[in-house]
């Protein structure tokens, strides 16, 4: 029975998927069908903003110093770290402005995720490791990528970066203040970890000019019980859009009018939409030719 249930389901072959996580789990669905079937995968993970890449370039800053015992210097000098932060074009004037700010306080940043990290008892971290989780009535696996794992704790680092204005002054960028308690998604992400790593969780928050670790000790949220609670939620975010691959049966097109799409953050260039090249949203809308249909 075991093994049965360790077969990906048919709603997922049939448009060739094999797995889903904690991100792509809890997207809007009109934002998973745009970025999981209209682009390719080299299109999808080009898609990025400042804070997107300066958190990733936060956490190989961070894990650098955990797992290799060096300074955050010695860290922002390593080749692979340098390159990635090179690596980012800016979408816009604003966003490069808020990267250059991001890599600014890089140092002030990372170093209050260590000062955090400080309060856990000492030991040997290994960083980005992966895991898979299968949870039924979920048809396919969880990939999953954990920050940091050690003897007795797992955990994510999360950062909070600040606004950027322009003033008489010039640039400014604004201090932030970490939250009294984990936000929902985070939770969610956690407690899909746990189910693959049975030790305790933290959360790392940090913001250039604040910063909290979160534990069982101090958050009732990373408890076992509330974690199989979230644990549950994020399984029914899962399943709903299972059921919709299942509705569609393998057919594109009746998927993507199971999602459709939202035209006034399309025309905003909200969140989800920055950046977003004009060719992408041209070829996600004809998939809503009403003419053809």
């Amino acid at each position: 029975m075991t093994n049965q249930l360790k077969i990906i389901g048919q709603a997922y072959k049939s448009f060739g998927l094999k797995h889903t996580s904690k991100s792509t789990a809890t997207l809007p669905h009109n934002i998973r069908f745009f970025k999981k079937h209209c682009l390719t995968s080299k299109e999808a993970s080009k898609l990025s903003n400042a804070s997107l890449h300066g958190g990733t370039v936060i956490h190989l800053i961070v894990q650098e110093c955990l797992t290799n015992n060096v300074d955050i210097d010695a860290a922002m000098n390593k080749k692979e770290i340098k390159d990635k932060i090179n690596f980012y074009e800016p979408y816009s004037e604003k966003d490069k402005k808020k990267y250059d700010m991001i890599l600014k306080f890089a140092k002030e940043t990372a170093n209050n995720h260590l000062e955090n990290m400080k309060e856990l008892p000492e030991q040997s971290w290994q960083d980005e490791t992966e895991f898979t989780a299968w949870t039924p009535p979920v048809q396919t696996y969880w990939l999953c990528y954990i920050d940091l794992i050690g003897k007795t704790h797992f955990g994510d680092l999360k950062n909070k970066f600040g606004s950027v204005r322009e003033t008489k002054k010039g640039t400014s960028y604004s201090a932030v203040k970490i939250p009294d308690r984990p936000f929902f998604s985070d939770l969610l992400q956690i407690a899909l970890y746990k189910k693959v790593c049975p030790i305790k969780p933290f959360l790392s928050y940090a913001s250039h000019t604040d910063r909290k670790l979160f534990t069982e000790e101090n958050c009732e949220d990373l408890h076992e019980k509330n974690l199989e609670k979230y644990l549950k939620q994020l399984m029914i975010y899962e399943i709903a859009w299972q059921k919709k691959l299942e509705c569609a049966n393998g057919d594109l097109q009746k998927l993507a009018w199971l999602c459709p799409p939202d035209y006034s953050d399309i025309k905003k260039g909200s969140f989800w939409w920055e950046g977003v090249p004009k060719e992408y949203i041209e070829r996600y809308f004809k998939y809503y030719d009403i003419k053809k249909n």
